[in-house]
């Protein structure tokens, strides 16, 4: 076994302490970690599941999504080839806040009191839902509806939380579990969803192309088109964060927030063709 095949074995370890695999996974990253800057998506097939709670009956084409959140590392890749002054990759309402603010990188990148953040192989924060929608037009790819979030994270048995029915200790990071900031992708394997999408509770809300209606709502989907049609104050995110309590790190977790937020606990993922 070569070092990078221990080192990730240990991170993938459903054994491993938690800290161990996080020490791993660093180490990884000093050596280059592949999978940071992997494109790697995870096809879900055409069908129904059940959305919701209540459930309410679902259908969708199929799509592929990312298997993690989206890294530092391959974040990084945007960045350095001009992603930031390509109008062709950002809305319009992008567009016109990026010039205005004057925005040319994540938040946080380059300040030493963020590193723990900033590692290769952690989720990328500090961006935007308009910086996450030009990055995945950058990959020829865009953001995923609520559903389609839903879907990857829950399959179709109807279950809270990706892993199953019941709460499972050592499956995602949140308040309590981990340190007080993101952790790199993977360390939680107890946390796969039946996809095999990974990361998809805990560490970092994500973002969703949805307007946000307000906890607990049930829109169908041309409500939902009324309303991202109307650029919706708030942005759907769902999942819960590094700083979440127990409650909001489900399937089920949803959480709003202006589509200018640029936040420690705000991450994202792709969804392309599949």
């Amino acid at each position: 076994m070569t070092p990078v095949t221990h080192l990730i074995s240990t991170l993938e370890s459903a054994t491993a302490p938690l800290e161990q695999r996080i020490e791993a996974a660093h180490a990884l990253a000093a050596v280059g970690d592949a999978r940071a800057a992997a494109i790697d998506r995870v096809t879900i097939s055409a069908g129904p599941f059940g959305m919701g709670e209540p459930i309410r009956r679902v259908e969708l084409p199929a799509y592929a999504i990312d298997r993690f959140p989206v890294t530092v590392a391959a974040y990084a890749d945007f960045v350095t080839s001009g992603g930031y002054s390509d109008v062709r990759l950002w809305s319009a309402d992008g567009w016109k806040w990026r010039t205005e603010a004057r925005i040319e990188r994540p938040r946080f990148w380059g300040e030493d009191e963020w590193r723990a953040y900033l590692v290769p192989n952690h989720p990328v924060v500090g961006v935007s839902f308009y910086e996450a929608e030009a990055y995945a037009a950058f990959r020829s790819a865009r953001l995923p509806t609520e559903a389609e979030w839903e879907k990857a994270a829950r399959g179709t048995d109807g279950r809270k939380y990706p892993w199953g029915h019941e709460w499972r200790e050592d499956a995602c990071g949140m308040r309590g579990v981990g340190p007080r900031c993101t952790v790199p992708i993977g360390v939680f394997p107890k946390g796969e969803s039946p996809h095999g999408v990974r990361d998809l509770v805990g560490s970092v809300w994500q973002w969703c192309v949805d307007g946000f209606l307000g906890w607990g709502a049930s829109a169908d989907e041309d409500e939902r088109s009324a309303d991202n049609a109307a650029s919706p104050t708030r942005r759907m995110t769902c999942g819960g964060a590094w700083n979440s309590l127990q409650w909001s790190v489900s399937c089920l977790g949803r959480n709003g927030y202006p589509a200018s937020a640029r936040f420690s606990n705000l991450g994202f993922r792709c969804v392309g063709p599949a």
